[in-house]
């Protein structure tokens, strides 16, 4: 594949994404998920079975299901075992660039990091790669940034553990892209971002690079005019560190194995991807839900009724910006990022924390600096940097003070704070504050 036809190819998806798709976005959803329904499903022989059925009668998957039978959900038949000896030699050699060989362009195989426990495989083709990134680039691409990219090419930085074709599809004669590995110790990768026009990360590593500039990034030649987290929930504590050090609100891009998800706007909503995919909300409570995501762009690895283990937080009503689709205020982490309490009254009931309610609890407590809270039965293990620091007495008692009032107010039994040693954390995991192994 030639740069130009890519350049091409991504240039045309900006186009589309930024001008034409908002001008008539129900009309395209709906001949873009009918087409895709009759011509891109029989071709997996998981869904073969299926073909003529409407979306509401095809069957509900999740990661285990398209795990064990890998090769009946992509066009090619590419097993498992396949795609995971490519994704591991990539991993292993830090070299990206290798893909699979199928159809006319080949398969790039990626690889997620797992911290759900099973890691996942995504396949995507040449075709589906240049669309993402037009996708991408007209969702995000900010006015500031679109005048840089037309005088000179637009510097893009990006954090992450492991570095895709997919992701490389971003450079181009407009944008000069570079991916910098998280396996390797962050402070070595300061003195390139000197010049960055727009730098992505996790916000663990966002927080990181403000820390090892002394809070005033400007002082070391980082000054972006777009910062966007990645990967990891952007906590309210990290959003305002982030946003005050850089002097720019900080942008969010929601993207997991199964695809881009949703991207932030400059109202601070993030605006699920439904120009690409048919969004199905299971409902939690009134505000919470689980996505069932069907993306009708993906013709290599079907993404079809998948059930996502996040927990999303909606957004009342139309948004500011005038975005059309649907909008969320949160991704507020995984179904074991929810903690459980047992009931007051000894019933066999329990009571679910949501991760947003405890984060804002343990805000109440105090400067913790960072931490961990890993809930085991009714043992909730709680980690801080200020302990690691020998000042973490105060801090523990604050966080079972207030766990005990939010305990209190939902009708459930305190648990047991106690205090953890801080965990070993492999480097370039997605870093997770909250979490229930039992």
């Amino acid at each position: 594949m030639s740069s130009a036809r890519s350049s091409l190819g991504v240039a045309a998806g900006f186009a589309h994404e930024r001008w034409l798709l908002p001008r008539r976005f129900e009309a395209h959803r709906e001949r873009a998920l009918a087409r895709f329904l009759r011509d891109d499903l029989p071709r997996a022989s998981f869904y073969a079975p299926h073909a003529g059925r409407a979306l509401a009668e095809l069957p509900i998957v999740d990661k285990s299901v398209v795990l064990a039978d890998f090769a009946a959900f992509n066009r090619h038949g590419i097993t498992l075992g396949q795609a995971l000896a490519v994704a591991e030699a990539a991993e292993r050699s830090r070299d990206f660039t290798a893909v699979l060989p199928a159809g006319a362009e080949g398969v790039t195989v990626g690889l997620s990091s797992g911290t759900s426990g099973t890691r996942g495989v995504f396949l995507v083709g040449e075709e589906e790669s240049r669309r993402w990134a037009g996708i991408l680039l007209g969702q995000l691409m900010a006015p500031t940034s679109l005048r840089i990219a037309a005088r000179h090419p637009l510097r893009v930085a990006l954090f992450l553990r492991a570095n895709s074709n997919l992701y490389e599809t971003l450079d181009s004669r407009r944008v000069a892209f570079s991916w910098h590995d998280l396996t390797e110790p962050v402070e070595q990768h300061l003195d390139a971002l000197a010049g960055t026009d727009v730098l992505v990360a996790p916000a663990s590593v966002l927080r990181r690079i403000v820390e090892l500039c002394g809070g005033i990034p400007l002082l070391h030649g980082i000054a972006p005019v777009q910062v966007v987290a990645v990967a990891e929930t952007l906590e309210p504590d990290d959003e305002l560190l982030i946003g005050q050090a850089f002097g720019r609100r900080v942008e969010q891009i929601y993207q997991a194995t199964e695809g881009l998800l949703a991207t932030s706007c400059p109202a601070g909503r993030l605006h699920l991807n439904e120009g690409h995919l048919h969004v199905e909300p299971q409902w939690l409570d009134h505000r919470r839900f689980h996505p069932v995501i069907t993306d009708f762009t993906r013709t290599t690895q079907l993404v079809v009724r998948h059930r996502l283990d996040d927990v999303l937080l909606a957004a009342p009503g139309p948004c500011p910006c005038g975005r059309p689709g649907r909008s969320i205020h949160a991704v507020l982490g995984r179904a074991d990022d929810v903690l459980w309490l047992a009931t007051s009254d000894g019933s066999a009931e329990r009571v679910p924390v949501w991760p947003d309610v405890l984060r804002h609890a343990i805000a109440l407590a105090g400067d913790l600096g960072d931490y961990r809270l890993v809930q085991h039965g009714e043992v909730w293990n709680l980690a801080t940097t200020r302990a690691e620091a020998g000042d973490g007495d105060a801090g523990l008692a604050a966080v079972r003070r207030e766990v005990a009032r939010l305990a209190e107010r939902l009708g459930g039994r305190a648990p047991d704070v106690v205090h953890a040693p801080w965990p070993e954390e492999t480097a370039g995991a997605k870093r997770r504050r909250i979490r229930r192994e039992s």
